[in-house]
């Protein structure tokens, strides 16, 4: 990361990081990620898949060993025995392949399915682009001797005992009842033996489904905690991300102001001003030729009615007083719309009304 670690650890990191932040750290393939649940996933579909195949397997390594048993080497000392054990080889080279190799991707497949689940869909060149401070022995040391590598040392001996204590207590379990298969069939043998390794499987499966939980959870925790923010920090990048606030306000002022001149100048064209009378000022403008209906090009409410006012005046403009029509336009209708059906007729004596005083036709 780009700030300084130790330093920032002696701050109140104080604030959760932002959606902008998370996303960020994102494109740069800094996700929270556990690989312990990518094993788990993969260690799992690798176990189901064996258990699918085990009735195959059986049938396969039973004819295999069948045939090397009744293949009599001994008395075959020729140049004809070597190629024998070629084809044995090959057999079983072919055994091995047909049964690990659909574990193999079963596990793999599922694998990049949980951290695809935990992470969706990243590409990213950042982990790539070689950093020197990940070779600078200094640096190196530091991590090495750190209290997080410690932690992490501490929970995979704790791990790894638990996981030696599980399965020595199922084998000593299973060991204890290897005495009851004395004198019974190879194939009761076989199937008491596969009880037992799913039995030992399934606990184990139990157990570091535990751990990988426990790492998950702690994975978010460490990485939510590491892309917290100072109070100053989280002021910087609201800055860097919404503007400066100073610097906002001055562009909406501008812009309207840039918007009160359009509008003036709309007030200057237009062909009447529909007044309050004091309080409320709305400009029309009707082109019969072009327009389906007159529009309101400008309206405002006290100094700004004043202005427009005062704008018309000053332009030849009429001003006509009808409250309720004033009102009505300034409440229902934006600047640059039609007026409204319903407003015609009103809208229509007023500009007739102008109209007969300028000596022009409706």
């Amino acid at each position: 990361m780009a700030e300084n670690e130790e330093e920032r650890s002696k701050e109140d990191l104080s604030e959760e990081p932002s959606p902008y932040r998370l996303e960020e750290y994102r494109k740069k393939g800094m996700v929270a990620q556990s690989r312990e649940i990518s094993g788990l996933a993969a260690l799992l579909a690798a176990g189901m898949m064996t258990y699918a195949l085990a009735p195959q397997m059986h049938a396969q390594m039973t004819d295999f060993m069948r045939e090397v048993f009744r293949a009599d080497l001994a008395a075959r000392l020729d140049l004809g025995a070597t190629d024998v054990v070629r084809g044995f080889f090959m057999k079983a080279l072919h055994i091995v392949i047909a049964i690990g190799l659909p574990v193999s991707m079963a596990g793999f497949v599922l694998g990049v399915a949980a951290s695809f689940a935990q992470i969706g869909s990243i590409f990213s060149m950042d982990p790539l682009t070689p950093d020197i401070s990940k070779i600078d022995p200094i640096q190196g040391l530091k991590r090495m001797f750190s209290l997080k590598h410690a932690l992490d040392g501490v929970r995979l001996v704790f791990k790894f005992t638990v996981v030696v204590l599980v399965c020595v207590a199922l084998v000593k379990t299973e060991v204890l009842r290897a005495p009851s298969q004395i004198g019974t069939e190879p194939i009761s043998v076989l199937a008491a033996s596969g009880h037992a390794a799913k039995v030992i499987f399934l606990t184990l499966i139990g157990v570091l489904a535990v751990f990988a939980a426990f790492d998950f959870i702690l994975q978010r925790s460490e990485y939510n905690k590491k892309l917290r923010l100072t109070k100053q920090e989280a002021k910087q990048e609201h800055k860097e991300r919404e503007g400066d606030p100073q610097i906002k306000a001055r562009i909406r002022s501008v812009q309207r102001e840039i918007a009160r001149r359009r509008m003036m100048q709309a007030v200057k064209k237009a062909d009447v001003i529909v007044t309050n009378p004091t309080h409320i000022a709305v400009a029309l403008v009707y082109e019969k030729a072009s327009m389906a209906a007159p529009k309101v090009v400008a309206k405002g409410a006290d100094f700004l009615a004043q202005r427009i006012k005062k704008v018309a005046a000053d332009a030849g403009v009429p001003l006509v007083e009808n409250v309720p029509l004033a009102r009505t336009l300034y409440k229902t209708v934006k600047m640059g719309q039609y007026v409204p059906r319903n407003l015609y007729q009103a809208v229509a004596e007023v500009l007739a009304y102008v109209y007969r005083l300028k000596k022009k036709e409706l």
